[in-house]
């Protein structure tokens, strides 16, 4: 009888949990596409979207995108986008359609529409009918053939689509043609194709996954296509003249106004101790005309620290730290006991996994050593002012041009707009590059500079080294900070490897034999567990990846071995919204 109530319970809570589990995630049911490619090389597309929304989740419709500005020999070759119409409609109730609902942007060469009223929430299946023309995409010229190679679906849709299918009509008969399956740059043919004189019907045999997506490659006779390569490369040149204008920017920036990036040199001479006044974070700065926060120089100062005693950092597990306070630190700089506060903010031992608004104690003390800096006489303040300028001039108009970047690809004038973009990263490369340290500044700068010198000529001293190995076991650790920030900390390792036989009294580490090389190593990767941070997936086939690439059209052939699914022209992806 026990037995028996499970079971019922067991069938109850099934049934109850499968309409939910059914409708968990967002799908398509259905994806039709109807192709029409006419000898001018124009592709009338309509496609039929059937999408099933998460019902879990709010939704209001579907974003889809569509590359049509692609990448060739480092220029933006412009190919011809039309949107004739979108109208969309629930399945249930197909005379209720709605026509014109959606918003347009365009990004690194694609055009992304999101479809759907961001008042209204859908909770049923919807049919999303997007109607468009493109041209001088997918057609190739061969010597022995003509050539479509387009992709139906492109593998950037991040749910699955349960059946596909196509049908294209092209202007001449078909003599060979091809499918490609799977994510992108799949070659696997898992689709099925009739060909039937010049028209093709092809559908893939299983669910298309995440990301994955379909590609149809199609042999036709020579001469079948207009033959457009000559208005390609007029197009193409019309649209990337703008991109010489960095030439004449470069020269005025870099040659005429070079004063502006430079100072008071001084001669640089090998130095053997850290700057007096400067600890490594100011020093980082100053190296940096103050403006460059160098996160690295963060963990060379609490290693600094460490070596002067007022903590610990141990590696209780492989490659996990804490630390652990040893003697106050109030006497040290305003932006040293501001990290140093905020490392032992919760008691004298902290787990590196524990730290917790760590970034903005660093801000805090970035803002101290500028101060600093200026109040000591190391910056000049009418350059300072200078560089702000140009900085937030070329920042603020890089902005207005990024803006405006949609007018200048439907204008088929990307070439213009990288040209202005790039004069613009050359300004604010100028303005970054201002010198803005005052004589005092150079000098120490040189200083710094001697110091580096010290740093990366050492291996000459290493008799000295073992002749008196106690004093300069003491140079390694004063000078390791310094070896981060100027990225020489494993050549000074290498220098002193066999000094050591034991870790320094401010560092525990599990290891059974030290090492030097072994600890800066280990010090690497405490560098990286500091500002670890981890990105997101994304796919590779959508407009946050870039321009697509391509030749005249596709730029290769989809016969040959060459072929992949995403691999040809156009080719929609999307997503829900």
């Amino acid at each position: 009888m026990k037995k028996l109530l499970k079971l019922f319970l067991f069938l109850g809570v099934f049934l109850l949990c499968t309409p939910v589990f059914a409708q968990s995630e967002d799908r398509i049911l259905e994806y039709k596409s109807n192709i029409e490619v006419s000898k001018s090389t124009d592709i009338h597309v309509i496609e039929i979207i059937t999408f099933q929304p998460n019902t879990s989740l709010e939704r209001h419709g579907i974003e889809w995108s569509i590359p049509y500005i692609y990448s060739t020999s480092a220029f933006r070759r412009p190919t011809q986008l039309t949107i004739n119409n979108v109208i969309y409609y629930p399945l249930s109730n197909q005379a209720n359609s709605t026509e014109g609902k959606y918003t347009r942007s365009d990004e690194n060469g694609w055009a992304k529409l999101r479809i759907g009223d961001p008042n209204i929430v859908i909770s049923e299946p919807y049919i999303y009918v997007i109607d468009y023309n493109m041209k001088y995409t997918g057609v190739s010229y061969f010597d022995t053939h003509d050539e479509l190679y387009l992709n139906i679906i492109g593998p950037g849709w991040s749910f699955p689509i349960d059946n596909a299918s196509a049908t294209v009509t092209l202007p001449g008969n078909i003599t060979e043609a091809v499918c490609y399956t799977g994510p992108d740059g799949s070659k696997e043919q898992n689709c099925t194709y009739e060909i039937n004189g010049n028209t093709l019907t092809v559908k893939p045999n299983t669910t298309l996954n995440s990301y994955e997506g379909y590609t149809i490659a199609v042999k036709l006779p020579k001469g079948t296509f207009d033959d457009t390569r000559a208005q390609q490369r007029k197009d193409m040149l019309v649209a990337n003249l703008g991109i010489l204008l960095p030439i004449p920017v470069g020269i005025i920036l870099f040659v005429v106004l070079k004063d502006f990036r430079n100072g008071k040199k001084y001669t640089v001479i090998p130095q053997y101790k850290p700057l007096k006044g400067f600890d490594v974070l100011s020093s980082s700065l100053l190296i940096k005309d103050s403006q460059k926060e160098n996160n690295k120089a963060v963990s060379a100062l609490l290693i600094e620290m460490a070596v002067k005693g007022y903590c610990k950092i141990r590696e209780y597990e492989n490659k996990k730290y804490e630390f652990v306070k040893q003697k106050d630190f109030s006497n040290e700089s305003e932006h040293a006991k501001t990290i140093m506060n905020k490392l032992f903010a919760k008691g004298d031992t902290v787990k590196m996994s524990e730290l917790s608004g760590f970034s903005n104690a660093t801000t805090i003390a970035f803002s101290q050593v500028r101060s600093f800096l200026n109040d000591n006489g190391y910056i000049l303040t009418s350059r300072k002012n200078l560089k702000k300028i140009l900085t937030v001039l070329s920042i603020v108009l890089s902005f207005i041009l990024i803006q405006s970047a949609p007018l200048y690809m439907l204008s088929s004038s990307i070439g213009t707009f990288l040209g202005f973009l790039i004069s613009l990263i050359l300004l604010l490369i100028f303005a970054l590059g201002i010198n803005i340290r005052t004589d005092k500044g150079n000098e120490a700068y040189a200083y710094l500079m001697g110091l580096r010198m010290y740093i990366d000529t050492a291996e000459d001293e290493r008799i000295k080294f073992h002749n008196d190995p106690k004093k300069y076991k003491g140079i390694f650790e004063t000078l390791l900070p310094y070896a981060m920030i100027f990225n020489l900390e494993k050549k000074w390792a290498k220098v002193f490897e066999d000094l050591y036989t034991t870790p320094p009294q401010w560092y525990e580490g599990r290891m059974d034999r030290f090492s030097t090389y072994v600890f800066v190593d280990s010090i690497s990767d405490f560098n990286r567990k500091v500002y670890a941070s981890s990105l997101p997936p994304s796919s590779s086939y959508s407009s946050s990846r870039g321009f697509r690439s391509g030749g005249w059209s596709s730029g290769s052939s989809g016969f040959g071995g060459g072929g992949s699914s995403g691999g040809g022209g156009g080719g929609s992806s999307g997503g829900a919204w």
